[in-house]
């Protein structure tokens, strides 16, 4: 069967607007293909506990964080941003806020991918049909751009892990037979939307690594991208 090309797939979200801090804040930058081994500098912050981390797009790398100026040793340089004229460095940093600010709550499971995340809390789980559930929050930062300015937003979406309980022949169909209603009235709450919505009143201010902070809207938008996700 052949592709149909002569259609623009698109999808409607409902966007949590994310207010972001119009003051340029200071950054570490150098050009990805001059700096050796980038690939530890990305990850030191989850791997060593480092608090200061690399983000890296269109051939950049962004230095940030506490201590951000020892990457002058690798070749970075001092610059100042305005996050809102960097729209995927900024999707990263309001993830990564996210992030770590949960982590200061309790612990979770992390799933991060840029300018997206699944956070499930290691604490409150339900048991249905012979599995074990965590429910959390999938999160994932978007912008969009007006005549005058970038905007930027949170689609945020229930989210769960699942694992066997501690019989071994449950089989894995079984769990489909529990409704999303049910795990989430589990969890203290009764639609898709106060779930979400709970996310968004714990997290409504928060800081940002790079320094500064963001806030959340609780007045969610529609916006409209042009390719699936």
């Amino acid at each position: 069967m052949m592709e149909d090309k002569s259609k623009t797939l698109g999808i409607f979200h409902r966007a949590f607007p994310v207010q972001l801090p119009e003051e340029p804040i200071t950054f570490m930058t150098a050009d990805v293909k001059k700096v050796a081994d980038i690939d530890r500098l990305k990850y030191q912050k989850w791997v060593s506990k480092s608090e200061s981390s690399v983000f890296t797009f269109g051939g950049r790398a962004f230095g940030y964080g506490n201590g951000m100026e020892k990457f002058a040793d690798d070749g970075f340089s001092e610059t100042k941003l305005v996050l809102r004229d960097s729209p995927e460095l900024a999707e990263g940093l309001i993830i990564e806020g996210l992030v770590d600010e949960a982590r200061t709550r309790e612990r979770h499971y992390f799933g991060i991918y840029r300018n997206c995340c699944k956070m499930i809390p290691d604490s409150g789980f339900a048991v249905r049909n012979g599995y074990i559930v965590r429910i959390g929050h999938y999160v994932k930062a978007v912008h969009w751009d007006l005549e005058d300015e970038t905007m930027f937003g949170l689609i945020i979406e229930p989210a769960w892990t699942v694992e066997r309980s501690t019989t071994p022949d449950r089989r894995a169909e079984g769990f489909t037979q529990v409704s999303e209603t049910d795990l989430l009235r589990a969890h203290g709450v009764d639609t898709p939307d106060d779930w979400i919505l709970s996310f968004v009143y714990t997290h409504s201010e928060f800081v940002l690594p790079c320094g500064g902070k963001a806030s959340i809207d609780d007045d969610p938008i529609t916006v409209f991208s042009e390719t699936a996700d």
